[in-house]
């Protein structure tokens, strides 16, 4: 996790403040852990990435929080991600490291993440986002989740 934090860091870094964009976004998290049952969540995040277009790098955290009685873990994760800029429409890729926190415990694993992001009015965009995690360190079982959000750009 620390080489990921300081690769992501050097990437993001490597350009002039200047040429820095922030966001931040809320979105609803279906996980479908590969034992059967299924959690929602709601996730909020933040990251930054370069504004070189049409590609651009840069790193984001979030926080996943579980609804209801039935969800068994919150989540939490830090990716490094790469975003390619078509216009409307923007595609990104994302990999980094999760923690699923349940029950005083926290799980391990790593996850590669797919999505786009549909621009709206202003600063806005909606945001669709396949992510698997492998865990590697603890109970839980391997995970998708499918996330559907809306992203601020600043």
């Amino acid at each position: 996790m620390r080489l990921l934090a300081a690769v992501v860091t050097a990437l993001t870094l490597a350009n002039p403040l200047h040429a820095l964009e922030g966001y931040g976004a809320i979105g609803g998290d279906y996980a479908l852990p590969h034992a059967g049952s299924s959690d929602m969540l709601i996730s909020v995040l933040g990251g930054v990435t370069t504004a070189d277009a049409p590609l651009a790098f840069g790193a984001e955290a979030e926080f996943g929080l579980a609804l209801g009685a039935s969800s068994d873990f919150n989540t939490r994760r830090l990716r490094g991600v790469a975003r390619y800029d078509f216009g409307t429409v923007t595609a990104f890729g994302a990999a980094g490291v999760d923690q699923f926190v349940y029950d005083n415990v926290t799980d391990i694993g790593l996850s590669l993440g797919l999505g786009g992001e549909f621009d709206l009015q202003g600063n806005m965009a909606l945001r669709g986002e396949f992510i698997r995690s492998f865990i590697r360190d603890g109970d839980t079982e391997n995970t998708t989740t499918t996330r559907l959000g809306l992203v601020y750009r600043f």
